[in-house]
């Protein structure tokens, strides 16, 4: 089992709202190659992931692998974070301050693996790359043109897996995957 701690050194210069948020629990690194044409950007690890030491690998992680393999794609092939590092117990959003505390380091990696594309999982991941709020509902899919640090890529918003009981965005999901492979096969030269 990779080992897995508690980072309380950002938090010591704050007090109440500001240092619970900064206080972080065990982080789940990313994980898969460095480069990687395709960065899959995620919400928050849960409790699999925490078990495994990976993002990606529970409920929602299969689901969206399922969708990956529709699209002629394999997950593992491609880097994979979260913009909220860190597993808490009941797996809650993240919230602002989170994202925000985590934002350096998920930059640096980004950064360091140079994609040519963002799939941005969920509502919290399209709106940590575009840098606004975001409807989901009206931007999922959709190719913007995104800075991340001193890296320029293409960033499509995708329908979480979880989709709550919704099997419409289930579908529009998949769909959106499938975007993500079209625009990875335009984008990417071949060899």
């Amino acid at each position: 089992m990779k080992s897995r701690f508690i980072d309380t050194r950002r938090a010591t210069a704050y007090h109440g709202a500001m240092k619970t948020a900064l206080l972080c629990g065990p982080i789940v690194r990313a994980d898969g190659p460095v480069p990687s044409h395709l960065y899959v950007l995620g919400e928050r690890a849960g409790a699999e992931e925490y078990r495994e030491g990976r993002p990606f690998v529970g409920r929602a992680g299969d689901t969206l692998r399922e969708w990956f393999h529709c699209a002629g794609l394999t997950l593992d092939n491609f880097r994979r974070w979260n913009v909220c590092i860190d597993y808490q117990k009941g797996n809650p959003h993240p919230q602002p301050l989170e994202i925000e505390r985590d934002r350096a380091e998920v930059t640096a990696d980004i950064v360091s693996c140079q994609p040519r594309v963002i799939a941005a999982v969920g509502v919290h991941a399209a709106e940590w790359c575009l840098g606004r709020k975001v409807r989901l509902v009206d931007e999922h899919g959709r190719e913007f043109e995104v800075q991340i640090g001193d890296h320029k890529a293409v960033c499509i918003p995708v329908h979480h897996p979880s989709t709550y009981g919704r099997p419409e965005r289930a579908e529009m999901g998949k769909a959106d995957v499938l975007k993500v492979a079209d625009c990875l096969t335009r984008m990417t030269p071949r060899t």
